[in-house]
């Protein structure tokens, strides 16, 4: 057979398997558009072993001492990464306690029940420091059911702590408590941690929420006051609490304010934009001889644009 033509046969039968060799390993590249300049980026020149511990750009120059190429290296990002999962959050080790209920403000533990009886419905699980303190308490629907787990770090003095909320499943920080956050800043996706800040009276004082690698989403500021009611004959004095929510930059996205009794009901429910304005609030009437309680949704001049009837 002709040399060429045998030549000309393998050329056909090896281009597809070639071409095919050639487009896998194709890579993609992508352009994004800055207003930063070089000198807005290139500053604090590190050295290669400070490099291997934290984000940086890597450079690289001809023998003239002309820039060839830039390249972001997010080397910190993957360290903070392993240490958040390995150092700051290990996994939860037994043995455990089971309970049915739990107070993050105050780390407190109530109604515990023996593994045995531990069922399909939601329940605490928790792991302890030492007889006393709390170090971990997971929320499970079911059995293989996680939701998200609380950190409890205390100091040395063990009279102090710092808690820290890792969520399991993506859902919104609301699920925790739908009256201390509100749905405007509430998303958390797997492994996102809410960083709670309390005073001594375990009321919370500040909220944080960020990813694994230390990114900032937004954040929770909590102001805690109370008001004497005295036109009437009998003073009443109401608990007052306004949830603020910020974005990471700092700027106010909105607020509500809730208006408890002193036997801690929630009465009232008000929301305000980023101004400050009133744009509609939330009443809760309680009718203990029914056991009921009537939620009535008004606007800024009141109003009723909703009204439930709820069973206690």
């Amino acid at each position: 057979m002709n040399t060429l033509i045998v030549r000309l046969i393998l050329s056909l039968l090896f281009v597809p398997l070639w071409a095919g060799i050639q487009e896998e390993e194709k890579e993609t590249v992508k352009y994004f558009k800055t207003k930063l300049r070089r000198q807005d980026i290139l500053k604090n020149e590190i050295s290669s072993e400070e490099a291997r511990l934290v984000n940086h750009f890597k450079l690289i120059y001809d023998h003239k001492g002309e820039l060839i190429s830039a390249e972001f290296i997010p080397n910190g990002d993957r360290r903070k990464e392993r240490v958040g999962k390995s150092e700051l959050f290990p996994r939860p080790k037994p043995p455990f306690r089971y309970f049915e209920s739990w107070n993050y403000h105050m780390r407190l533990l109530e109604s515990e029940v023996p593994e045995n009886e531990v069922g399909d419905t939601p329940f605490y699980r928790a792991a302890f420091q030492d007889t006393t303190h709390v170090k971990t308490v997971e929320y499970l629907v079911r059995r293989n059911r996680l939701l998200w787990t609380f950190y409890v770090t205390w100091d040395e003095q063990m009279q102090d702590s710092k808690l820290s909320l890792v969520f399991s499943t993506h859902q919104p920080l609301t699920a925790l408590d739908p009256h201390l956050f509100h749905p405007t800043a509430s998303e958390m996706r797997p492994g996102w941690v809410a960083e709670f800040e309390h005073n001594r009276l375990g009321r919370p004082v500040r909220v944080t929420v960020r990813d694994s690698t230390g990114n900032d989403y937004y954040a929770y500021k909590f102001k805690h006051s109370f008001e004497t009611v005295t036109d009437t004959t009998s003073p009443v004095t109401y608990r007052r609490l306004l949830s603020e929510y910020y974005r990471p930059d700092g700027t106010l996205l909105g607020s509500h304010r809730l208006t408890f009794t002193e036997a801690n009901s929630l009465v009232k429910k008000e929301f305000f934009d980023s101004a400050g304005n009133l744009s509609e609030w939330i009443e809760y009437i309680y009718n203990p001889k029914l056991n009921e309680v009537s939620v009535v949704i008004r606007d800024p001049k009141g109003t009723i644009l909703h009204r439930e009837v709820i069973p206690r």
